[in-house]
């Protein structure tokens, strides 16, 4: 074997006529090879298929490699192009890539586990108390009010769940961990062959990808995320809203800590109020809220209280710039936007 002129824009190797294959090859036709010995300057052996042939080549091999091939002429002489073997993909982009189109808002998912349930379909009695346990351990309405409260629930949201088994870290509970209770019911799941199993295990799968989704977001911006967004499913008496949020940093500033801001987005949807979206801006010790709300008898009650949120937060110390709410949606909502890499534009 030897390798021709670059006639394609790929290397070519051309088989000499006594090292012909047991089977005629045709053109355009694909092989693996693989680098079976080095027989010595320029040889080696190659297998192909269930041939084993003799090759003379001047491209540096090492046994063991593997070859793609394409036949671009098969008649007294064989020549076959080196198709390059692309490298890995990225396992960030790769995984971005798998949990897009699997992914369903929280909203949807636990959605459908609370109808599920409540139809008791043919499940297991594991798989029934893994369903179970999932939801009765997600926050309360009525206590993340509270700072410290709140603070565990984002903890317990998914993000974090890989975060809380380093082993150099204090181990922490994760019988509230929602994305730790997702795949404790998955792995249940496994032993289950119905429709209601099937469509249960698609839907705690689309859930699983959603949180992943939010967790490469945040490494895709490397080791100091300058944001985070995540979704938060709260038990509110038998329903069970889930408050999207994302909290970001403004980088315009980054060098003077007295001019840093923070921005939080909140979205979520009461059923007695309807959609409503916040944007509180935090700069130093000043604070602004914008809110908008889809419904407009929301507006106008949430308008009403306006005196009160801004008496709450004098309270506190902060200084505050503006609280106001509007009837309507935001002109931009940044909670869905797409981590950065996800597409490639040179493709």
């Amino acid at each position: 074997m030897d390798i021709a002129g670059p006639t394609t824009n790929s290397p070519t190797l051309t088989i000499a006529s006594s090292a012909a294959p047991a089977a005629p090859w045709q053109v355009g036709q694909r092989l693996e090879a693989v680098v079976a010995a080095i027989l010595g300057q320029d040889r080696v052996s190659l297998q192909i298929g269930n041939s084993l042939l003799e090759a003379r080549t001047a491209l540096p091999t090492t046994p063991g490699q593997q070859l793609s091939l394409e036949v671009v002429r098969a008649d007294e002489q064989i020549i076959l192009r080196i198709i390059p073997i692309p490298p890995p993909a990225e396992p960030t982009l790769e995984a971005l890539r798998k949990s897009l189109p699997q992914q369903l808002p929280l909203a949807a998912a636990f959605s459908r586990f609370t109808e599920i349930l409540a139809a008791s379909p043919s499940l297991t009695p594991a798989v029934t108390a893994l369903l179970e346990q999932l939801l009765q351990q997600l926050p309360d309405a009525h206590t993340i009010t509270q700072a410290d409260t709140l603070k565990e629930a984002l903890m317990d949201s998914g993000l974090f769940l890989e975060r809380k088994l380093d082993p150099g870290l204090q181990p922490s509970s994760l019988s509230k961990d929602i994305k730790a209770n997702l795949l404790r019911l998955l792995a249940e799941l496994t032993q289950v062959r119905s429709d209601a199993g099937a469509d249960l295990t698609r839907h705690v799968e689309a859930a699983l990808a959603r949180i992943q989704l939010h967790q490469l977001a945040a490494v895709t911006q490397g080791q100091a995320p300058a944001a985070w967004a995540g979704e938060l499913p709260v038990r509110h008496d038998n329903h069970i809203n889930v408050f999207q949020f994302r909290i970001e940093k403004d980088t315009h500033h980054s060098e003077d800590a007295a001019q840093q801001s923070w921005h939080t987005w909140l979205s979520f949807s009461l059923k007695t109020l309807g959609p409503l979206h916040v944007k509180i801006t935090l700069a130093n010790r000043s604070i602004a809220a914008a809110m908008w709300a889809e419904s407009s008898a929301t507006a106008d009650l949430v308008n009403e209280h306006l005196n009160y949120l801004h008496q709450s937060l004098d309270k506190l110390g902060l200084e505050v710039k503006g609280v106001h709410c509007l009837h309507g949606r935001p002109p931009f909502i940044p909670l869905d936007r797409l981590p950065k890499g996800l597409v490639d534009l040179s493709a």
